[in-house]
């Protein structure tokens, strides 16, 4: 944007600088009513939005609201160029990935003031959400939900190999000899001949079944996760340097390459290399892989490879100095621009309130952003035979959330083809590190 949206001041100043900042159209009214624009990108989520935002039309007969879905992709690329061209819609999901920039931009509505003229009790999100959102004291957006990263894993492949889901807890591992996670990779892994990976006369180039599939274009469903349990972080501070190219995170990119090219209880990078790759419920749910380490937000893809609670989602293991999982969610946004601010704030206090999160809940379609509404979900997905509850304990646990950081655009191109070559051994991890720290760090102002 030319102009940047500046939002200063007490919440009223605030609301009518807004109201003389829309673009042409940015929403609507029509019969007395306002019509705000919401958009989304998951399908799944938006059956029990719909129900909820009936409800609240029906207790704000002036405010009428418009979903707006685009797939993740489309998503992101019509909201940027809504904002470049003032256009976007009143209300937004919004992603950590993306929230460096809107930020600077100053296209994200200051809520602060308006938390604090309606007394809107903040302390009923996740403190490690609602952080994450705030810069020199504003306030971005208001937790929607949260995901983090666990082990799905078929219950058939389990019981196959004569595990069972008591046995995915407890597993550790080491850049030395791979702990007992990799022992229990070898025990899922199986060739063609019936031979398992820690079987004598195992052959890793006619493997039916791997124990385990990975696939993070960034780093945030495999990587990341093992380099937390590693004692590696990530950034010299949040906003801060990359400082991938430290021990502790090298270790990690090795033991990921390591499970692949070492020890080959995991699916090669040829088979699940983003972007062209197969998704991991589908090669779990082709018997090409026992287990996969994916993203909460895969559950009801999970559910439709291995329907019938066919699987289950276990934590993930502890490395040299503990558990941990990367965390992070996503928050209700209103767009500094809107024409409808009132409303839209309105909008906003309803989508992030206890009767809306639960509702969705209940439908099993996302983790709540309120923590005290966490069993509501994992009770709906128990109630289909599907045992989601190691998702809990890692964000229960200790976690890292997803890198804050202007350079984002950046580093997520460059992960994507520098780490490609480490699965495919053609890079190490340490000219890998080297190269993304240097490179990433180049694109911060």
């Amino acid at each position: 944007m030319s102009r940047k949206i500046v939002i200063t001041g007490v919440a009223t100043a605030a609301l009518l600088s807004l109201a003389a900042c829309g673009g042409a159209d940015d929403s609507d009214s029509a019969g007395g009513a306002v019509t705000l624009r919401y958009a989304m990108w998951d399908e799944v989520q938006k059956p029990p939005i719909e129900q909820s935002i009936r409800e609240f039309e029906k207790a704000h007969p002036a405010i009428k609201v418009r979903i707006e879905l685009n797939n993740w992709n489309d998503y992101w690329s019509k909201l940027q160029t809504q904002l470049a061209g003032r256009s976007a819609p009143d209300v937004f999901w919004d992603h950590v990935s993306y929230f460096p920039k809107f930020s600077k931009e100053g296209v994200l509505t200051d809520l602060a003031p308006l938390i604090a003229q309606d007394k809107v009790d903040t302390s009923i999100y996740d403190p490690k959400l609602a952080e994450g959102w705030k810069v020199d004291g504003k306030v971005y957006g208001l937790p929607k939900d949260w995901d983090t990263i666990g082990l799905f894993y078929s219950t058939k492949a389990l019981k196959e190999a004569g595990l069972t889901p008591a046995d995915l807890d407890g597993l550790t591992w080491n850049p030395a000899d791979g702990g007992t996670f990799v022992k229990t990779l070898q025990k899922l892994t199986v060739d063609e001949n019936g031979k398992h990976a820690d079987e004598a006369g195992f052959d890793p180039k006619k493997v039916k079944q791997y124990g385990l599939a990975m696939q993070a274009p960034t780093g945030q469903q495999d990587w990341w996760n093992f380099a937390l349990q590693n004692g590696c972080t990530l950034q010299d501070k949040p906003w801060g340097r990359w400082t991938i190219d430290q021990p502790a995170c090298v270790q990690a990119v090795q033991f990921v390459q390591d499970l692949r090219l070492k020890y080959h209880v995991a699916v090669p990078a040829t088979v699940t290399n983003p972007p062209n790759g197969p998704s991991l419920d589908q090669v779990v749910g082709r018997g090409e892989a026992a287990a996969a380490m994916d993203g909460s937000w895969m559950l009801r893809a999970f559910d439709t490879a291995l329907p019938g609670g066919a699987f289950g989602v276990a934590d993930l293991p502890a490395g040299p100095v503990g558990k941990g999982s990367v965390y992070n969610g996503l928050t209700e946004a209103v767009y500094a621009g809107t024409k409808h601010p009132k409303e839209a704030w309105e909008l906003l206090k309803w989508l992030t309130s206890e009767r809306h999160q639960k509702a969705v809940a209940e439908a099993g379609a996302v983790w709540p952003g309120i923590p005290s509404l966490n069993d509501v979900f994992a009770d709906a997905w128990k109630a289909k035979g599907v045992d989601v509850t190691g998702f809990k304990k890692a964000a229960e646990g200790t976690t890292m959330g997803y890198p804050l950081t202007e350079a984002a655009d950046v580093y997520n191109v460059k992960a994507l083809d520098i780490f490609n070559q480490v699965w495919l051994g053609q890079l190490s991890p340490q000219d890998a590190a080297q190269k993304i720290t240097t490179e990433a760090n180049a694109a911060i102002k």
